[in-house]
Order: C-alpha cells, then structure tokens, then sequence
C-alpha cells in the first residue's frame, strides 16, 4: 500500500516544512529548535518528503544569491532517498489498472475522470507549492536583504564567528555581518556586504589583501584592522601595522597603528582616538560607550540584544550615556540607563519588546 499522503495532507506538510525553513535561515534557530526539526522530520517519511520538497523550493531562490550549499539540506542517519513523485500520469499503476478493467464509452469516462481528477490535484499541489515559494520569498527578503544572498560568511543578529580564509588570514565577523570572498592569483579580495569584521591578515607582498566596502577599499599586506559597513560610509580602525585606504572618487590615504578614519563617498575623515586598546572592543565581548548620545547608545544595544529597545522620549535622545558592558549582558546595560538618565522610564511590554520613555 502506498505510503503517500493525500493531497490535503501533502499541502499542509508542505506549508509546515516551509516554516520549519523559513525559521532556520532566520538567523535565530537555537539548538532545541534543530532537535525539534530533526524530530519532526524523522517522525513519518511523509514529513521527509515534504522537508525535502521545500528545500528544492529553496535551492531555487539558493541559485539566485549564488550560494551552493543549503543548510538542512542533508538527509538525517537511515534515512533513503525519497521516490520519484512525478512519473507520467497515464503510466502510473493506478490509471494503467483502470486502463485494462474497463472498455468502451464507460470505461473511457472513467479514465478521463481520473486523469481529470489527478491533473486537478497536481494543478493544486503545484499552486500551493509556488505560493509557499512566493511566501518563503518574502519571509527571507525581510530575515535578510538581497546583499545577504551573495554571502560566503553571515552571522546572525548578536552573533560573532571567527573564520580561516584560505591564505591563512583570519577574519572575525560581528554581530548581523556579511562577508563575500573574491580571492585569485593577484589580489586577496573580501567584500564587507554588511556588519562589521576584523581581519588580522596573513603577509603575502605579491598578493594584497584588500577589503571593499560601500565603494571604499582598505589595502593591507600584513597587518590586523577592523571594518565597519555604516550605510554609505565605512568606518577603519587599525590596530597594527600600515593600511591604505581609498574612497569611491580614489581619493587616499594612508593610515598607521592605532589611527581611525571614516570613509565617505568623495571623502575621507581621519579620526583621533584616544585609546587605541579600546579599538574593536567588542572581540572581547564588551560593547563601550564614551559620552554617546542616548539614541545612538540604544542602537548599538539593538545591533546584539534580542527583540528591540524603543526610545520613546526624544527629549531625551542626546543625553550622553558612558560605561562598559558585557554583550551577554545587555539587560545590565539597560537598567544602567537609568542611573545615567534618572528622568528616563524603562518599560519591559515583553523579554523582547523594551520601551524607554
């Protein structure tokens, strides 16, 4: 007896499996969530096929971002390849039995009206399957932005991962970053496509490492600097060593051991910093601020911390918040900011839904 569910069944495993998918890329699936998939996956082989359908679903927007392997995508232990679900309708068993009981205008009937039927399901099936195509889509264009699709390297929001390219560079990636990879014979190619990342840079002088961002590049041989995607600019902060750094116009400059700049579209800004050991504070797991105004403070908090925070009173939006706290810690850092601004109230609607007024 086949196995295979109906219709009615197949759409709603398959509406399952796409949110199952749609919460893995989310950039928050913990490890509990993965058992929890892993278990409902192994539950029925019905639910494998439905999984493995909305992974070719998938594969196919997979193509359109350029990336080749897909999370998930590898069956679990014991587990056989799922049977060809599409032969032709008129060679399957069923129709071919109807075909050799039945004769005349009775029997032609019959088989019209199962091919009818079956033609109607799979229209039905393949309907369902573009909508959650569509669906799946969307949800992913909102999880993250087109840029994210050409990505070699992400994390998550309030995630950090450190990575060995292939010349032995190592590169640690911050919170909510994208990094894609251009490496050939001549020049050692990072494109920062968002977030920020420290690149401590394996020496090569025949091949230059070089790190775009936003029409900006920071060229180093051997050296160890951080970069950060703020919209139309970028922020370089360098920790040893020597960088050039060029803008989108090609306008350079040169920048030495503990120096800062921000780059612009036709500009570059050179920075002073006060204390170059506090430079890319967060590799430690500490986020700092040094007299920074209430609203920047408070997006900073929501680059890493879960849920949002919300600043209600912009009355209060420039008051200037100092200390240094820990990224594990960041509720800490929130109660903080009432000692720093005793007028402000913190309101907690849920863990994840924070409103300052």
């Amino acid at each position: 007896m086949s196995t295979e569910p109906m219709p009615d069944d197949a759409e709603r495993l398959l509406e399952q499996a796409c949110a199952w998918l749609s919460q893995l890329h989310s950039g928050e699936f913990s490890q509990s969530a993965r058992q929890e998939l892993n278990a409902w996956r192994a539950a029925d082989s019905a639910h494998e096929q439905a999984w493995q359908r909305a992974e070719k679903l998938w594969a196919g927007l997979g193509q359109l971002r350029g990336r080749r392997g897909i999370p998930g995508a590898q069956p679990l232990p014991r587990e056989g390849g799922r049977q060809a679900h599409d032969a032709d309708l008129l060679a399957s068993s069923p129709v071919g039995a109807a075909d050799s009981r039945l004769s005349g205008n009775d029997g032609l009937r019959s088989l019209k009206g199962r091919v009818t039927t079956r033609t109607r399901r799979r229209s039905r099936s393949l309907s369902v399957a573009v909508a959650c195509c569509a669906l799946l889509a969307l949800t992913l264009t909102m999880l993250y932005p087109p840029a994210f699709w050409r990505a070699d390297y992400l994390t998550g929001k309030g995630e950090q991962r450190t990575i060995t390219l292939a010349d032995g560079s190592r590169v640690m990636l911050n919170t909510a970053t994208a990094l894609a990879i251009h490496f050939d014979d001549n020049v050692r190619r990072v494109e920062l496509l968002s977030g920020e990342a420290f690149f401590d840079v394996a020496k090569n002088a025949q091949r230059p490492f070089v790190v775009s961002s936003a029409g900006s590049e920071v060229r180093a041989i051997g050296t160890a600097f951080s970069v950060q995607r703020q919209s139309a600019q970028t922020q370089v902060e360098l920790v040893e060593g020597i960088v050039e750094i060029l803008d989108a116009q090609r306008h350079r400059e040169r920048l030495t051991a503990g120096q800062s700049a921000l780059i612009g579209v036709n500009n570059i800004a050179l920075q002073a910093v006060s204390r170059p050991e506090s430079m890319a504070l967060w590799r430690e797991g500490y986020l700092q601020f040094d007299g920074l105004p209430l609203h920047q403070a408070v997006a900073q908090i929501n680059q890493y911390r879960p849920g949002r925070v919300v600043l209600l009173n912009t009355a209060l939006a420039d008051k200037r918040i100092s200390g240094l706290f820990r990224l594990d810690a960041l509720d800490q850092a929130l109660a903080s900011l009432k000692a720093a601004v005793p007028e402000l109230q913190i309101v907690s609607v849920t863990p994840y839904l924070v409103v300052l007024r």
